[in-house]
This record gives C-alpha cells, sequence and structure tokens, in this order.
C-alpha cells in the first residue's frame, strides 16, 4: 500500500468536515457546522505530522491540504457566519462572506509559494486561525451586534494577507516578543472573561489576532 495515503485520509477529513459544515449551516445547524470547523482544525494538525512521520510529505500533499484548508477554514466558517447572523442583510452579507472566503484563499496561494522561507512566524493571520475564531464565536453563544461581526468579517480576511507576524509555535522565531503585548492581550483576555466566562474558547483565537497586531506595531515602533 502506498503510504502517502494516510496522510492523504486526514487532509480529506479536513475538507469532508468543511462539506459537511456548509450542508449543515445551510440547513440552519450552525452550532454542529462549527463542531466541523474544529474537527478540520484536528484533521489539518495531523495530516503533516502523519506525513512526515511516514517519510511522504511532498507536494501533492501540500497542495492538497491548502484546497482543503480553503473548504475547512474559509468558506465554511464563513458562509456559516453569513447563516447565523448576515442573511438579514439582503446582498450586503455577501460582501464579509466573500472577503473572509476569497482572501483566505489568497493566504493560502502566498503561504505556498513562500513555504521554503524559514521565518519561525506565520505572516499574516493562517487561515485555521480565522477560521477557528468563528466557529468558537458561534459556540461560545455569545453575540455582537451585526454590524460589528460585519466589520470583524473583512478585518480577518484583510488579517491574512497583511504583512502581521503570527508565531507558529514551531521553534525560535525571527520575530522579537514584546512582553508588552502579551500583556495588552493577557488584559483584554481577563476583561472579556470577568465580562463573561462563556467566551473562553472565542477569546483563545482573539487573544492570537490580537498579540499579532499588538506585537507588530510595537515592533515596528521599537525599529
Amino acid at each position: 500500500m502506498n503510504k502517502s495515503i494516510i496522510p492523504n485520509l486526514f487532509t480529506s477529513a479536513n475538507l469532508a468536515f468543511g462539506v459537511i459544515g456548509i450542508t449543515l449551516s445551510a440547513t440552519g445547524n450552525t452550532f454542529c457546522a462549527a463542531i466541523c470547523v474544529l474537527l478540520s482544525l484536528l484533521a489539518d494538525g495531523l495530516d503533516g505530522r502523519v506525513a512526515r512521520a511516514l517519510g511522504v510529505a511532498g507536494p501533492m500533499g501540500r497542495e492538497l491540504d491548502s484546497l482543503s484548508d480553503v473548504v475547512g477554514f474559509g468558506v465554511a466558517p464563513a458562509y456559516m457566519l453569513y447563516i447565523s447572523d448576515l442573511q438579514g442583510l439582503g446582498w450586503l452579507g455577501y460582501v464579509p462572506l466573500l472577503v473572509f472566503s476569497v482572501l483566505g484563499a489568497f493566504r493560502l496561494a502566498r503561504f505556498n509559494i513562500k513555504t521554503d522561507e524559514v521565518h519561525g512566524y506565520f505572516e499574516g493571520l493562517p487561515i485555521p486561525a480565522a477560521g477557528c475564531l468563528a466557529a468558537t464565536y458561534v459556540l461560545c453563544g455569545v453575540q455582537v451586534p451585526q454590524f460589528v461581526l460585519f466589520v470583524s468579517m473583512i478585518l480577518v480576511g484583510i488579517l491574512m494577507v497583511s504583512e502581521v507576524k503570527y508565531p507558529d509555535f514551531k521553534g525560535h522565531s525571527a520575530v522579537r516578543i514584546s512582553k508588552i503585548a502579551v500583556a495588552l492581550v493577557a488584559l483584554v483576555v481577563i476583561g472579556a472573561l470577568v465580562y463573561d466566562w462563556h467566551t473562553w474558547a472565542v477569546m483563545i483565537f482573539t487573544g492570537y489576532v490580537l498579540f499579532g497586531l499588538f506585537n507588530t506595531a510595537l515592533n515596528i515602533v521599537r525599529k
């Protein structure tokens, strides 16, 4: 048996959970659709590790992984948010849906052509983090005003194709970690948890989003 089939099965599971999530959202079951996004994250985290363990990592798996990520972390969560909160806006609701999905695809394309560069960080918000931010927002049950969600989806899309640096947690990073940035994120997260502890899951990913912004801004000022 070709050993590359095994990691490709995990990658395919990422894609499958994305498709299932879309169909669940279409029926109004956004809660289970959000769970599908987290299951996509699990599958996405395993495919590369399994491929490296078996010694079968290669360009085929990388391309399949990106195609799966577009669905699992781009289209599926964006459509989920559209169904849960934005479809009442009419055609305007398509704007954040398309921005989130399309810029997520651009982010993955850019990542693929820069994948040989070793920095110890991600350039732009990783699409799995963006998708899981959307999923945990739905799962926490706390709703923000429609306008805030509208703007937030667009901003997250822009962050994915930005030059904001995010840690990849894979070792030493070329980016300086500012203690002030860590402290600011901690204050925001603690404040949100004091306000409503149900936000704990979404604040994990919100904290990651904010850390990249704060840390990049402080490093620019420092220079």
